[in-house]
């Protein structure tokens, strides 16, 4: 670790101690240092030593990972991103000078990213409104949801996208409603159905589309029933009922988890609950140890996941990401699902790669060169910019109600890892992990890729001169000479 680091290391200690209540005499004590020395390294005119980092973070409770910029890096990548707008261009604007302010101003940086999704949401719900006029007049507005799934998915993220209360309130669930080991297809909807009648008293019903054409699934109160379609595909189904039996008995549980952190928007809250309830169908579905056993022995091959559990590709993809309880950890992934359009509907990172949080991502990445080929698993050897090396996978799929004249959807879903555990799944088998030649460079975006002899970039880097000469085209307009 680098010296400079230490030293930001400084105002984010006295953040921990005080959240815990610990004066700064106290703590002094506990670390055999002065009152006066412990002011000066929280203030960053003294560099740390490492022995009384690890004592520091003994003393709190926290891991040197958490303590250290590593857990900054993805608020620093989300910032640079930020500021890699052209609007900005005239400050000039350094990475370093980045990194130097969020290493002492960690809170500062979230609220500037807070503030820009709140701009980003106001004008995307302003685009909305002017597209509304022009082809229809009198339409209700429309609110734009960026800013909330933002915030969700930057919850889950800092949460590592587990919640140890839905895991053990889905393992005792499990065993009252008599689900076993390797479900079948019909079993499971007939034992969750079975289930919502005896113990809640709800009735579910199967509708064809044409009795209710706005909605594939829709819980009615006052009647106490729930109407599924039957143009959903059983594993679609399987997940609704879940959902359901988690809607019933859940409630207390999410509620804490809300709870503890503050949530003031109604609708922020409502796309939370959804979250956890779709994290608590998961685990219903696919039981943590028993998943992790069955990854580890199939090498993290999803299309035999997808027949042992009945369940879809996106629903493995995205349990897989949650395999991270303490002790008994997964591979930690990051996934990402994408239209063909480029926008990212879901987002989360564990191995430490940036995802874009609006989008515009890097065309060499594999999620998307997959949509040339559907249906089959795309590996890639990723190399950003920084050197870093990534194993990912990725599938594009159709997606939509089997039905006649039925518009369609195209998704892509991407997952992969640190390089250094691509040996544990199936998808590396045959590649020489250690050629750099199959290495495929990628970046975030392009205003921040450094990348000049990029032939597939749109926009020219945001930290470099244009110097073109009207004679001369290179392999992109933005290559410069």
């Amino acid at each position: 670790m680098k010296s400079s680091e230490l030293i930001n290391l400084g105002p984010r200690i006295r953040k921990e101690r005080r959240s815990k209540g610990i004066s700064q005499s106290d703590f002094s004590k506990n670390l055999g240092i002065s009152a006066s020395y412990l002011n000066l390294l929280e203030n960053g005119r003294r560099t740390l030593t490492v022995p009384l980092l690890i004592k520091i973070g003994n003393e709190l409770n926290l891991s040197l990972k958490d303590l250290t910029v590593e857990s900054n890096k993805r608020i620093l990548a989300d910032t640079m991103e930020v500021l890699s707008n052209e609007i900005f261009d005239d400050l000039d604007i350094t990475n370093l000078e980045t990194a130097e302010f969020i290493g002492s101003n960690p809170n500062i940086a979230k609220a500037l990213l807070m503030l820009n999704d709140s701009y980003k949401s106001l004008r995307d719900d302003m685009q909305n409104r002017l597209e509304i006029m022009d082809v229809e007049s009198g339409i209700s507005e429309r609110k734009s949801t960026r800013l909330p799934v933002e915030i969700v998915s930057d919850f889950l993220q800092e949460n590592k996208n587990y919640f140890d209360s839905l895991e053990k309130k889905a393992e005792s669930l499990r065993d009252k409603i008599g689900l076993q080991f390797g479900p079948g297809i019909g079993s499971t909807e007939i034992k969750f159905t079975s289930y919502l009648q005896s113990e809640h008293n709800i009735k579910v019903k199967i509708v064809p589309p044409e009795e209710d054409e706005k909605s594939v699934k829709k819980f009615d109160d006052k009647n106490n029933t729930l109407i599924l379609s039957e143009m959903l595909t059983y594993t679609a189904r399987n997940f609704h009922l879940a959902y359901q039996i988690g809607y019933c008995e859940c409630q207390k549980i999410i509620e804490q988890i809300i709870n503890k952190n503050k949530f003031y928007s109604d609708e922020l809250i409502a796309l939370l609950k959804i979250s956890l309830l779709n994290y608590f169908s998961a685990a219903l579905l696919m039981p943590y140890e028993d998943f992790l056993k069955s990854a580890k022995k199939y090498k993290y091959d999803i299309e035999i996941l997808m027949h042992h559990y009945a369940a879809s590709f996106e629903q493995i993809t995205h349990r897989l990401t949650n395999l991270q309880r303490p002790g008994s950890e997964g591979v930690p992934f990051h996934f990402l699902k994408t239209d063909i359009a480029g926008n990212v509907s879901k987002r989360f990172s564990l191995s430490g790669i940036h995802i874009p949080r609006h989008g515009g991502s890097c065309p060499r990445w594999n999620v998307y060169i997959a949509f040339l080929n559907p249906g089959k698993i795309h590996p890639q050897i990723s190399r950003m910019p920084d050197g870093k090396v990534y194993f990912c996978i990725a599938r594009a799929f159709e997606k939509g109600i089997e039905k006649h004249g039925m518009p369609k959807s195209f998704v892509s879903i991407g997952l992969g890892c640190d390089i250094q555990y691509a040996k544990e799944l199936v998808y590396s088998q045959g590649i020489d992990l250690e050629n750099k030649q199959l290495q495929t460079p990628i970046g975030v975006s392009c205003r921040i890729c450094p990348r000049v002899e990029c032939q597939q970039r749109a926009f020219p880097p945001i930290d470099k001169d244009l110097k073109l000469d009207i004679t001369y085209r290179g392999t992109s307009p933005y290559v410069t000479i």
